[in-house]
C-alpha cells in the first residue's frame, strides 16, 4: 500500500461522520487521520482494516491507487506477448516481452494491439517506478544475481536482467532497448567501448566447456567423442558465443556438427543448456561452469573468457549504474560469484581508455 491519494474523506463525509468521529471509532488520533486523508501518511494494514470496517467499504475501495493512463511503447520485435516489463531508455518507453522463465515475473504493464513495433501499454506499476527501472541484457547468470541482489536492497534504481547473446545484448544496447550489454568477447567489448563513447566494465571471468552427465564420463570425454552414433547435442542459437566456441572446437576434432545434426537442439542459454542435459532430453553441449554447478553436471574446460559490461560512458554519472557498480563490487557479490565458479580478480574494473577514447 503506497502513499498517495485515497477516498477515506470522500466515504466519511458520504456517511456524515466528522474526521473526529472517524478517528475515535478507527482508534486513530485526529492528527493521524488528517494525514492518511491528505495522502501524507501510508496506514498500517489493521489500520487500513479499520477504516474499512467503520466506513464500511472494501480496503480496496479505500485505497486503490488511480489508473494510470496508457503508455505508449516501442517494441524489440512485433512478436510480443501481452505482458512486459517497461522502462524508460533515451528519450522514449520500450516494453520487453515477459517469455521463457521470465513469465514468472510479475509484469509492469499489459499490451494492447501491437501496430508493427508500437503498442500501448496498460500500467500495473506506477510510472514513476518503471523510470527507475535498468535493463541489463546478455546470457552470463551473474548478471541474474547481480539484479536480484541490488532489488533486495534500498537506493535507486530497479534492475531487470534480459538473457540474450552477447551479440543480442550488443543490438538491444544500439536499438535503445538496454541500458547494459554484457559481452564474453574481450575483443568486441574493446571495439564497442572505443567505437562510440562507450564504457567497459568487467563482470568476471568464466570458463566455457563441454557439459555432460557424470554417468557419461567414460564415452564423452571430449568434443571428438561427440562424433559417435547416438549422441544427442544441444547447441546455442547461431551467433552465441558457446555455440562458435563449440564450433571451433568441432572443426579442430573432425566433429560434422552440421551434416550430423540437421534439427538439433537449439537453446537461447547457458542454464537452459545444462536443463536439456540434466533432464535427459540432450547427452551434451557447450555452456559455462556455474550452469554446470546449478545442474550438478561435469565440466570439461575448453575455454576461458572475459565478461564484460558493455553501457554509454553518459550513464556512468547515473546514480543507479553507480549502485551498480558498488553493488557488483561488494565483497557479497564477488563471494557469491566466485562460488558459482567465476573468477573475481578483476570484477569492476573499467578500461578508461575505451572510455576516453569513445
Amino acid at each position: 500500500m503506497v502513499a498517495g491519494a485515497n477516498r477515506v474523506r470522500e466515504l466519511r463525509e458520504a456517511r456524515g461522520l466528522s474526521q473526529l468521529e472517524l478517528a475515535a471509532r478507527s482508534r486513530l488520533s485526529r492528527q493521524s487521520l488528517g494525514a492518511i486523508e491528505a495522502g501524507r501518511a501510508t496506514p498500517a494494514v489493521d489500520v487500513a482494516l479499520r477504516l474499512a470496517a467503520v466506513l464500511e467499504a472494501p480496503v480496496e475501495a479505500l485505497f486503490s491507487a488511480p489508473e494510470e493512463p496508457p503508455l505508449e511503447v516501442d517494441l524489440p520485435s512485433p512478436r510480443a506477448g501481452p505482458r512486459v516489463t517497461l522502462a524508460h531508455i533515451g528519450d522514449r518507453w520500450v516494453a520487453l516481452p515477459l517469455s521463457g522463465d521470465e513469465a514468472r515475473q510479475p509484469a509492469d504493464g499489459l499490451l494492447g494491439p501491437v501496430r508493427g513495433r508500437r503498442a500501448s501499454a496498460q500500467l500495473l506499476r506506477a510510472r514513476s517506478e518503471l523510470r527507475d527501472t535498468i535493463v541489463l541484457a546478455g546470457c552470463a547468470t551473474g548478471l541474474s544475481l547481480l539484479c536480484q541482489r541490488l532489488n533486495l536492497g534500498h537506493g535507486p534504481g530497479r534492475f531487470r536482467w534480459v538473457p540474450c547473446s552477447s551479440a543480442a545484448a550488443l543490438r538491444a544496447l544500439s536499438g535503445g532497448f538496454a541500458h547494459v550489454a554484457g559481452v564474453h568477447d574481450e575483443v568486441v567489448a574493446a571495439a564497442h567501448g572505443r567505437s562510440s563513447g562507450r564504457a567497459v566494465v568487467t563482470l568476471a571471468r568464466w570458463e566455457a566447456g563441454l557439459l555432460t552427465r557424470h554417468a557419461d564420463a567414460g564415452r564423452l570425454g571430449d568434443v571428438a567423442a561427440l562424433a559417435a552414433p547416438g549422441v544427442r547435442l544441444v547447441l546455442r542459437e547461431a551467433g552465441a558465443g558457446a555455440r562458435r566456441l563449440l564450433e571451433r572446437h568441432a572443426r579442430a576434432a573432425g566433429v560434422p556438427l552440421t551434416r550430423r545434426l540437421p534439427t538439433p537442439l537449439v537453446e537461447s542459454g547457458h542454464l537452459e543448456v545444462a536443463r536439456a542435459i540434466a533432464t535427459g532430453a540432450a547427452d551434451a553441449g557447450v555452456a559455462t561452469r556455474d550452469a554446470a554447478l546449478a545442474f550438478g553436471l561435469r565440466f570439461v574446460p575448453l575455454a576461458e573468457e572475459r565478461f564484460d559490461l558493455v553501457l554509454p560512458s553518459a550513464l556512468l554519472d547515473d546514480a543507479r549504474l553507480a549502485r551498480l557498480f558498488e553493488g557488483l563490487s561488494s565483497r557479497a557479490m564477488r563471494a557469491d560469484l566466485a562460488a558459482l565458479g567465476y573468477d573475481v580478480r578483476e570484477t569492476g574494473r573499467r578500461d578508461e581508455g575505451a572510455t576516453r577514447r569513445g
